[in-house]
């Protein structure tokens, strides 16, 4: 079966190649082409499934209409939420999303952004283990397309889209004191990064209640062994007869449910359980999770209008975006 070309599509709507190109390229404002005329050409392309030809637009353009959208882990559900929503968006706007993993290691996220720039992806979206690598300062120095979500350092200027953790962090484990839980434990994950520091800072804040609270019942759980590391962390806040567990992610979180329902059945009901991120697994685990829910498509349709905005107008003023969690009490 023939390919459906531009000129086909030209053709039956009586239009030039020109237009018809301009239309399917999202150029269709840029050149003044009325709505009415781009509408008919997007069904039509539809209609035919119009499919372009990707190497030969690279070819011609210097474009790969490709976004590298690098994560810790993919699998989280939080990362895997947003990304999906952006794949979905800059769908769209026919582009398409290639995703890695960097598991929390620097190396890894260097060797991947070297990687996708140097197969001409048009933008990158980083959730980065290091905003302070050479390889991201040299894309920044740059004014590569780049925006970064979730994590920011901020001596560094970049397109940011973020949430206020530590006043969230902060007023949710107020929260927990007012319901008589005093002796709450955190549980966190790599402390280093800047949004976990804040949510661990707005805890301490909280936590000033507590004239005889106990250092102690601040725990770190190894990236690298999550499973056995979590275990033997909450082990130790269990031997404190804590009444409350805070993580700093869903991650930690998810792997905490694991370990009380598995080693701790009997005190579970006894336990206070608040997460920083929600999972749809807090709707039907027990014991009850409240967490502070990240507005996944907020930020992923404010990532997105960033990173094209700074394709289409490279020297574009940095931008940073903050946005609000929402409380949801179970």
């Amino acid at each position: 079966m023939k390919k459906t070309s531009i000129a086909d599509i030209a053709r039956q709507l009586g239009l030039s190649k020109t237009t018809v190109s301009f239309v399917l390229n999202h150029k269709g404002d840029e050149k003044k082409i009325s709505a009415q005329t781009q509408q008919r050409i997007f069904e039509l392309a539809g209609k035919l499934n119009y499919q372009p030809d990707t190497v030969a637009q690279s070819l011609k353009t210097g474009r790969s209409n490709t976004i590298g959208y690098l994560v810790p882990d993919i699998a989280n559900p939080f990362f895997a939420k947003t990304g999906r929503k952006i794949e979905d968006l800059l769908a769209k706007c026919g582009y398409n999303l290639i995703i890695g993993s960097t598991d929390e290691n620097t190396s890894k996220e260097e060797e991947l952004i070297n990687t996708l720039v140097n197969r001409k992806t048009d933008g990158l979206i980083i959730a980065s283990t290091n905003i302070r690598s050479e390889t991201l300062h040299n894309l920044l120095s740059k004014k590569f397309p780049l925006v970064l979500f979730d994590r920011e350092e901020p001596e560094i200027q970049a397109n940011y889209i973020v949430v206020e953790n530590k006043m969230a962090m902060k007023n949710a484990v107020i929260e927990l004191l007012a319901s008589k839980q005093r002796k709450i434990g955190l549980l966190s994950i790599t402390p280093h990064v800047y949004s976990l520091k804040l949510r661990i800072e707005g805890f301490r804040e909280a936590m000033q209640a507590v004239p005889d609270y106990d250092p102690r019942l601040l725990r770190t759980v190894n990236y690298t062994d999550i499973k056995q590391s979590t275990q033997k962390e909450i082990k130790i806040l269990m031997d404190h007869e804590v009444e409350a567990i805070v993580f700093t992610n869903n991650l930690i979180a998810t792997e905490g449910l694991w370990v009380l329902n598995r080693f701790y059945k009997n005190r579970i009901d006894q336990l206070a359980l608040l997460s920083f991120d929600d999972s749809e697994i807090f709707d039907y685990a027990l014991p009850r999770v409240t967490s502070l829910a990240q507005p996944v498509n907020e930020i992923a349709s404010n990532t997105v209008e960033l990173l094209l905005k700074q394709i289409s107008d490279p020297e574009s003023e940095f931008s940073r975006i903050e946005l609000q969690t929402s409380l949801i009490t179970r």
